[in-house]
Formats: C-alpha cells, sequence, structure tokens
C-alpha cells in the first residue's frame, strides 16, 4: 500500500510518536510511507534518516488562517495527486481537518486519528467550541475517526462526531524493549518519582510540586520536559523550598530517568492515552495519576493509583507507594505486563493495517 500521513507538527508529543512508531512499522513491512507536516522537528528528522519521505509545508499552522489554510489544502491536493496514495492516514485536530478536505476532493479514502478530543472537559471554553465544530465537520468529510480509547469514543458518539458505524478504537503503542531489572526499594533508598511531560497546558506540574509538600522527605521528584510553564514551575520549587527535592531535567531522552525511578506520575486537566504513561509501564513503574478515563483504561486493573487532582490526594496516593514497597513493586509489574499486551507498537500497526484493508475493499 501507498500511504500518507499527515500531522500538524512533527516535533515532541504524543500524536508524533504514533505516527513516527506507525511510519516506522509500514516502511519495515514494505509499504510506501510518506508523512506530511507543517512544522519540521526531531521526529522528522529520525524519519529522514530511516528513509522515510518527509514532507513540510509552512502553511499548515495550528492557528486558524484562513489564507494559510487554503493554501495548504491545495499543497496537499497536488503531493495527494503526486504520489498517488491509497489512503490519507490524519492526525491531530488542524492536520486532521485539512487533510481529510484535500483527501475528499482528490477522491482518496481516509482515516483520522483523534489524539485525545481537545473539548474534553477541563479544557478552555473557547478551545472546547472551537474544536468540537472542527471536529464535527472533520467527522463528516472523511471515511473513518479512530479514537485512542473507549472512553473517547462514547464522547464522540454523544456529540456526534463521526458517523455511525466509522468510528473505531485503536489503542496507542510504542517500540518493544526489553524488561528492566528491578527490585523492590529498600528502606533506606529515597523514593525517586518522575513525570515526562511537555511543560505547557493541559499538563499540571503545579500540583505535583505541591504534593510534594505533604510526603515523607525521602519523596524525590524529576520531571523531564520543557514549555511555557517551565519558568513558573522553577519559581514554585524555590518558593516551597522544594530545590533539594525537586530536579528539573528539561527536554530529554526519558529512558534514564525512567529506569532509576520507583513510580511515574502525571497529572493533567484533560488527556487521551498520553505515549509517557505508556513508556513508563514499559519500563516497570507503578503509575500515579489523576482519574482520567483514558489513564484508567490504559492501567487497569492493578497497574497503579489513580486520584482527584488534588494536591492532598497526589500526596496520599504517592504515600501509599512509598510506605508500601513490595505493593509498588508489583504494581509496576502489572504495569509492564498490561503494556506487553496491548500497547506495543506491533499490535498498533497490525490493527491499523486491518482498517486500512477493510477501507479499501469498500
Amino acid at each position: 500500500m501507498r500511504l500518507l500521513h499527515v500531522i500538524t507538527k512533527l516535533d515532541v508529543g504524543g500524536a508524533q510518536s504514533v505516527v513516527y512508531e506507525l511510519a516506522l512499522a509500514q516502511h519495515a513491512a514494505g509499504h510506501d510511507v510518506s508523512v506530511v507536516s507543517g512544522l519540521s522537528g526531531p521526529v522528522a528528522d529520525d524519519l529522514r534518516s530511516r528513509g522515510i519521505d518527509v514532507s513540510i509545508l509552512d502553511t499548515l499552522v495550528h492557528a486558524v488562517s484562513p489564507t494559510r489554510d487554503r493554501k495548504t489544502v491545495n499543497q496537499l491536493c497536488e503531493l495527494i495527486r503526486s504520489s498517488k496514495p491509497d489512503i490519507v492516514h490524519t492526525h491531530s485536530s488542524k492536520g486532521g481537518l485539512l487533510g481529510r478536505i484535500a483527501a475528499r476532493r482528490c477522491r482518496v479514502p481516509s482515516l483520522y486519528t483523534a489524539h485525545g478530543w481537545p473539548f474534553q472537559a477541563g479544557a478552555r471554553r473557547s478551545q472546547q467550541v472551537q474544536s468540537l465544530v472542527g471536529e464535527w465537520v472533520g467527522g463528516r468529510l472523511g471515511d473513518e475517526v479512530v479514537c485512542v480509547t473507549q472512553a473517547e469514543e462514547a464522547l464522540a458518539v454523544k456529540l456526534h462526531v463521526g458517523r455511525k458505524g466509522h468510528r473505531h478504537v485503536i489503542a496507542n503503542g510504542i517500540a518493544w524493549q526489553p524488561s528492566l531489572e528491578r527490585s523492590v526499594r529498600s528502606a533506606d533508598e529515597p523514593f525517586r518519582v518522575v513525570m515526562v511531560a511537555r511543560m505547557s497546558p493541559p499538563k499540571r506540574p503545579d500540583v505535583l510540586i505541591e504534593a510534594l509538600t505533604h510526603t515523607h522527605d525521602d519523596v524525590v521528584l524529576t520531571i523531564v520536559g520543557d514549555g511555557q510553564l517551565a519558568g513558573q514551575v522553577t519559581e514554585q520549587v524555590q518558593r516551597l523550598g522544594l530545590v533539594g527535592r525537586v530536579k528539573l531535567v528539561g527536554l530529554a531522552d526519558p529512558a534514564p530517568y525512567l529506569a532509576q525511578s520507583h513510580a511515574f506520575c502525571l497529572l493533567s486537566d484533560y488527556e487521551g492515552m498520553p505515549i509517557t504513561v505508556l513508556e513508563a509501564m514499559r519500563a516497570g513503574l507503578p503509575i500515579v495519576a489523576n482519574q482520567l478515563p483514558g489513564i484508567a483504561e490504559a492501567i487497569a486493573p492493578n497497574g497503579g493509583l489513580l486520584c482527584a487532582l488534588d494536591p492532598r490526594a497526589v500526596a496520599e496516593a504517592l504515600s501509599t507507594l512509598h510506605n508500601e514497597a513490595t505493593r509498588a513493586y508489583e504494581m509496576g509489574q502489572h504495569s509492564r505486563g498490561i503494556w506487553e499486551d496491548r500497547y506495543t507498537a506491533p499490535l498498533l500497526a497490525e490493527r491499523y493495517e486491518s482498517l486500512y484493508r477493510s477501507l479499501l475493499k469498500r
């Protein structure tokens, strides 16, 4: 098959990781794969180095811009007509909408993966309204809509996003890695917690940092990531006197930090199915997160603890794992097992290939 992926940005993030894993797996399976994005970045560079064609359209931007959007659709149509893909697979709200418009104009089957609905509870009201309109329109332009969790599909059904019989659930997946050698934390060892996240909304590192003030002094935190909230986070750490217990490493490879930690924590106003949670599960860590449907699906059963988005509730969950080292270790082992059964890249690619072939038979 000839496959064309369209995504708004190819920097760092969950949707980008899924496109990366899919493109590599599809390329390895012998498919002709190309990717189009509005912003280049490390994912684009890596894909090119592995022999996958990547095109950058500077008119494809996140903000609404009728002039640029019209140019983007025209450019996408030119690419589709020249590359003749069998399927156009779109990702992220803006890339998803414009990609589906172009595919429909060129009469090529398309599908759209929603990597977390932007109109979920917790998002700004203006964002909810704008994104819901865009997703409703896009769901009637493309052939199939793919949600990454059962909860997201239920929300799509409730709000009539996508057409009946054309909605699907395909969970995210990440590349296979051997299991890490882990053991139960010893009593004289600090309890190391790690958060890996882009430091921008909807992430809530502020709640996690405040939670630390309600835990034992030997609970220490590493935050891997960068973004617009980084300055506020640094100021909060200093103001609360946590400089010795919180390490901010910025944008970095999360693998070594996951390997040396005892628990992973992610707090957000809303999420789909975060890739960083899957990475933590792959590393054999118990997950602490606020009660969000996508994360609840990912770690159930017994892969971690869910709590309210409240500093004291988060502190209580962390303290449970701190005080019960054996339970924390066993949760981490369950977490790894859940990932192996449900969320690997080969499973991701297999599920999409089945959907592609079904679409082409219609």
